[in-house]
């Protein structure tokens, strides 16, 4: 991973982080009329997308609750949760699960196994863990639009 694209994933996430910064669980967990999640649901999905495209392919365990795993996949929504996950954790997670990517980086983590080649949902190859954090920061600036279009009707 070339300290370029740590840089940019780090711009994205605290950009992110300073956009949700001070909002209530309630704000967090609101979804608005003509939206298909909420700010929550935003930032739990960059939670368990980042493992799945740079940790699972490079051979390691999912740095994520498993638990987590389901509530935020791709295609789901907040109207499908049976209880309410903690909302005011979110964005520590956010930053943590930052920090402990760079930590594994430079511990060279990420060259003890081979990369599996994988296929996003729009339909990109990935096949290496550069290519995997630089896809990692265009999905995450583009959930980062929807955050900021949250925040601006329930902020």
């Amino acid at each position: 991973m070339s300290q370029v694209a740590i840089g940019m994933h780090r711009h994205i996430r605290s950009s992110i982080h300073s956009a949700v910064e001070g909002l209530s669980a309630k704000q967090l967990l609101s979804m608005p009329p003509g939206f298909d999640n909420n700010i929550a649901w935003n930032l739990g999905h960059l939670v368990v997308v980042l493992p799945r495209l740079v940790y699972r392919p490079s051979g390691l365990p999912l740095p994520v609750d498993e638990a987590m795993v389901p509530l935020y996949l791709p295609n789901t929504s907040p109207a499908d949760w049976e209880t309410e996950p903690d909302a005011e954790a979110l964005p520590a997670m956010l930053m943590a699960q930052l920090e402990q990517l760079e930590a594994d980086y430079a511990d060279g983590r990420f060259g003890e196994n081979e990369f599996s080649q994988l296929t996003t949902g729009s339909g990109i190859s990935i096949s290496d863990v550069d290519g995997a954090l630089v896809f990692n920061t265009y999905h995450e600036a583009q959930h980062f639009g929807f955050i900021q279009a949250l925040v601006n009707v329930v902020g």
